[in-house]
């Protein structure tokens, strides 16, 4: 008779640098994003992931994104947690009994992880087969250490928020830019503002993951050092002339050796992977595509040096192709614009896919 249905979680991306909230909601058949925020965060208040000064976090969430009137105050949120921060990867265990199964990861994961299982909280899902052969269980574990994660969960709650989940960036990003139907190994690459976090993504599982210090604070710095101009000018420069070399060749000679970098760091995950996966993932798990996503992957010209560099072909990932669905059509943001949200919108979509 009457229907209570709750709105879903909000996503919610905490980095050093920013605040970033996505608010979704099903529309015409589909899913539509209905508000978006990027908060800048003051310097020190959040490190490498690590919350340093809670108190003014809390503040600036209440006066910024809680404040009377925000579809984000009190709201029900999915939080990210930070790459670097998180172990994650697949184990493989023999099939058994559901009830011996919970036991079999503990122990597998103590055996895998680099801290004490005393010391995290541990979360993992069976990846389901798509070959009906395959004789073992692939399980995707995650591992945070304790203190990190209750450190978030003070800081949601105490800004007046209720949290549903927290979740390791690389599952939200995939969520944001994969479909049921993307089955081509891909090395997912998400380059921010202050690092770059690689995922490989294969039989609709995420199968490897990683973290480097590249990002768009770096590109800065060299095209600042360069050409002697300041930040505003260098991210300007950045995404209008990047790496292509027609017009101001400069620019490009700041940020070949941190790109070289890059692709060197691609290769060597793609290498790594190929020689330790079993390839019972599927008949064909070599990487077939490289994906590249987050803000700082406008660089422009990008995916056409790597793929020259790579190999591979390399494409830009797209944050709304979960949201682009239904009968109309409709985001009330522009595609490059969502790149900086790709990590919230998956969050956002949890419970809605």
């Amino acid at each position: 008779m009457f229907n209570f249905s709750q709105k879903p979680a909000f996503g919610l991306d905490l980095s050093d640098i920013s605040l970033k909230a996505v608010q979704l909601e099903k529309k015409n058949g589909g899913l539509a994003l209905i508000d978006f925020v990027n908060q800048e965060i003051p310097q020190g208040l959040v490190k490498e992931g690590e919350i340093k000064k809670e108190k003014e976090l809390i503040n600036l969430f209440k006066k910024t994104l809680g404040q009377t009137g925000s579809p984000f105050r009190n709201g029900r949120v999915v939080c990210n947690l930070p790459e670097e921060k998180v172990f994650t990867r697949i184990i493989q265990l023999p099939k058994m009994k559901e009830s011996e199964l919970e036991k079999a990861i503990t122990w597998e994961a103590d055996a895998n992880i680099p801290l004490s299982i005393n010391e995290v909280y541990l979360g993992w899902q069976i990846v389901d087969p798509i070959f009906e052969h395959i004789d073992h269980l692939d399980v995707l574990i995650a591992a945070a250490p304790r203190v990190l994660i209750d450190s978030y969960l003070s800081f949601l709650k105490k800004s007046g928020l209720k949290p549903i989940a927290l979740e390791p960036e690389s599952i939200a990003v995939i969520r944001s830019l994969m479909t049921k139907d993307d089955l081509t190994p891909s090395i997912v690459v998400d380059l921010g503002a202050v690092g770059t976090n690689f995922v490989i993504f294969s039989a609709l599982a995420i199968r490897f993951t990683s973290h480097i210090d590249i990002s768009g604070r770096l590109f800065n710095q060299s095209i600042i050092k360069e050409l002697k101009v300041d930040e505003k000018e260098a991210n300007k420069l950045k995404i209008e002339i990047g790496l292509d070399q027609k017009n101001d060749k400069r620019v490009y000679k700041a940020l070949k050796p941190i790109i070289n970098n890059l692709a060197k760091k691609i290769k060597s995950y793609i290498s790594f992977y190929h020689e330790h996966a079993t390839h019972v993932h599927g008949p064909d798990g070599a990487i077939g595509q490289v994906i590249l996503c987050g803000g700082d992957s406008l660089l422009n010209n990008l995916p056409e040096v790597l793929t020259e560099k790579l190999g591979l072909p390399v494409k830009m990932g797209n944050p709304l192709t979960n949201l682009l669905s239904g009968d109309k059509k409709e985001t009330t943001i522009h595609q490059k614009e969502s790149f900086v949200y790709t990590t919230a919108i998956g969050l956002a979509l949890r419970e809605l896919l």
